[in-house]
Formats: structure tokens, sequence, C-alpha cells
């Protein structure tokens, strides 16, 4: 059997922050809060719809938190300038680092694949536009049949049903804190690409690796 590893998708794989060029043509002065507005309440939405027993998919959850953030801002958009930037979603670039870093894992026989919040549509469109389909052998989404959001156990309980693996067989990558956290909680050996040199969260678990880019994971695991 290949080795496995799971990557998520943004953050990890794709800099949304490089939304925020985007962003500033429709809020000149103010893409960067309107990113990281939209970005914060993005996760927390779908977070509270997951306690709520009230599921979105992320394509509905992506639009909301963005309405939000740009009214909270007093940045008002007409429906297609929210589409246009929304659908920047389906573009969002990796980061430099991605694809040298999947290329050298596939070379070593490792399997890797997505596993995502995201729509599969998203996530395909995001992996097929940063030229990153040659190296990911599979794409997941919570709305392909679980329909509630990471760190909930049953999205990770997915992953192992759909890959045919038990969570020590493969090693779960994400930049994300409450990601990492739940992946080894569930059982995943976790990997933290730890991006922005944030302290480690308080939620009792640990990564197995810690590294600042894909590169690094890239040259750490074997």
């Amino acid at each position: 059997m290949k080795p496995v590893v799971v990557f998520d998708a943004y953050g990890t794989l794709f800099d949304v922050d490089r939304l925020v060029e985007r962003a500033e043509a429709v809020a000149p002065g103010r893409g960067a809060e309107v990113v990281r507005l939209w970005r914060a309440k993005q996760l927390e939405y779908t977070w509270l719809r997951s306690l709520m027993g009230r599921y979105e998919d992320f394509w509905a959850v992506t639009r909301a938190s963005l309405e939000f953030a740009c009214e909270a801002l007093d940045r008002s958009l007409s429906g297609p300038a929210r589409d246009r930037l929304l659908e920047e979603f389906l573009r969002v670039p990796a980061f430099p680092d991605a694809p040298p870093a999947l290329s050298q894992l596939c070379a070593r026989g490792v399997r890797c694949c997505v596993f995502s919040n995201g729509t599969r549509a998203m996530v395909e469109a995001a992996v097929s536009s940063a030229g990153l389909g040659a190296y990911v052998d599979a794409v997941l989404s919570v709305d392909d049949e679980v329909r509630v959001y990471k760190p909930h156990p049953a999205a990770y309980a997915y992953v192992c049903r759909r890959l045919g693996i038990q969570p020590p067989q493969a090693l779960f990558v994400s930049s994300n804190g409450f990601d990492v956290a739940g992946a080894a909680a569930y059982g995943f050996p976790t990997a933290w690409v730890n991006r922005r040199r944030l302290p480690a969260e308080r939620l009792g678990a640990t990564p197995v690796l810690v590294v600042q880019d894909l590169l690094q994971l890239a040259a750490a695991w074997v």
C-alpha cells in the first residue's frame, strides 16, 4: 500500500491572502480587512453550523461570510461585484512551495490527497487552476457525504472510509491549528505547517511534525 498524505486545502495548499488584491478592487484601501474578516467569518460559520446542526455547503457559507464582511466594514457590493470576488475562490493561487513539495512526494511514491471543508467543485477548480492536478490522487469534501465541518470527528472518519485506511496509515497536514487538533484527536499523525509562526493551540492534541512550509514537510517526512 502506498504511503498516504492528506492535505487541507485553504491556507495549506492555497494562499487565501492572495485574494486581497481582488478585494482592493471593490474596497479600495480596505481589501486586507475584507479578506481577513471574510476568512474569519467563513471558519466561524462552519463551526456554528456544525454545532447548530444546520449545514449549508461551503460555497453558501463563503458567500454569506463575504456579505457579512463587506457590510461590517461599510463596503456594500452589487450582486455582480460580490459574485466576481466570490468566484476568486475557484482560482485561489497555490503557495509557491506547494507544487514542488507535492511533486517530490509523488516521486517517492506517496499518494497525495486533499480533504477540505470546501465543496468538491470549489477544490477541484482550485487544484486545476493552480496546476496541482498531476500530483493530487483524490479530492475529498465534507459536502460529499458527511455534511458536517471539520474539526468534527465525523469529517475525519469520512476520510478513512473513502481512502480505505485507518488513521495511523496517513499523515494529515494542515496549516490550521484547529484542523491539526481535530485530526490528531481522531487518531491521525499530523503535521502542522505553521506558516504564520503562531503558538500551538491549547487543544490537547500535539502534531508529530511542525514545519514552516511544505518543502520542509517533503524533506522531513518519508
